[in-house]
């Protein structure tokens, strides 16, 4: 199948390719996974394997943290009937985790590969909302807050910023800690007070830039800084020569809360299609 074939549009007309917004996902966790140091690695059970085009990755210390387990290339060509998906799932669950396999949809094997995770003892769960966005400068005022780029893993506090806003634990650190300086990334905080209190991170794969992750401390939310964190990150993805921009949060559901949905919208950029993560039937 050509690409072009495969080449979708958002609502308002941005062109966008599902197949290189997967390859970018790929390479963002990959990245995050070669900065964590060998020795917390083993200490702690962080692993990547890939099986042919599917990249598995786990953490044995954070079992139920789905977004830390992850099933990467479900609906990739010959995931399925060279049993490459087989393989990558049944390391994955040797390690007692409890990981994420998300199905790209309207992809050639997409519903092969949905077919296998059922019939295997998978079912649909939590989904993730990709949105799209095109290279325009910002139509939003950007809140006044001062906005600065960190470039030094040793002197950054943003691993545990982004730690501490998911939730993880102080040692969780040590999958962001490195991506300030680290090709292909550009990393910024929000400093109020002169402390950080709010990061964010933006991962350029040819002319995609990836915006994520990103986090804000307790008692500065409200403050708008991850509006004013997506402001700059539009404008240096401008400046870097990205064409597609596109972020992903969690699906809008009654008992979540929606402040990343709106800011993301708010931002300009547009829904484009939910991702559905597949997981074990407990």
């Amino acid at each position: 199948m050509l690409a072009a074939e495969m080449t979708r549009e958002t609502p308002g007309g941005v062109a966008y390719e599902t197949e290189a917004l997967d390859a970018c996902e790929r390479d963002f966790w990959g990245d995050v996974w070669d900065s964590v140091p060998a020795a917390l690695a083993r200490e702690k059970g962080v692993e990547r394997r890939d099986f042919g085009p599917v990249r598995a990755s786990i953490v044995r210390e954070l079992p139920r943290v789905g977004m830390m387990n992850l099933v990467l290339g479900a609906t990739e060509p010959g995931a399925i009937e060279d049993g490459h998906l087989a393989a990558a799932v049944e390391w994955a669950g040797s390690h007692g985790v409890n990981y994420y396999v998300p199905v790209t949809p309207g992809l050639p094997e997409s519903e092969t590969a949905e077919a296998w995770l059922k019939s295997n003892g998978l079912a649909p769960g939590y989904a993730w909302m990709k949105f799209i966005r095109a290279a325009h400068p910002p139509r939003f005022k950007a809140p006044d807050l001062e906005v600065v780029e960190l470039t030094d893993p040793e002197a950054a506090p943003f691993g545990m910023v982004v730690a501490t806003g998911f939730g993880l634990p102080a040692w969780g650190s040590a999958f962001f800690a490195g991506l300030p300086g680290r090709e292909g990334w550009r990393c910024y905080a929000v400093l109020i007070d002169g402390e950080a209190q709010a990061c964010a991170a933006m991962h350029i794969h040819g002319d995609l830039a990836e915006f994520g992750p990103a986090a804000t401390l307790e008692p500065a939310r409200g403050h708008g800084c991850q509006l004013a964190l997506l402001h700059r990150r539009v404008l240096d993805a401008i400046d870097a020569g990205c064409q597609t921009f596109w972020v992903e949060t969690g699906e809008r559901v009654p008992d979540k809360p929606s402040t990343s949905y709106r800011n993301i919208l708010r931002a300009g950029f547009e829904e484009a299609y939910l991702r559905p993560n597949w997981r074990q039937v407990w």
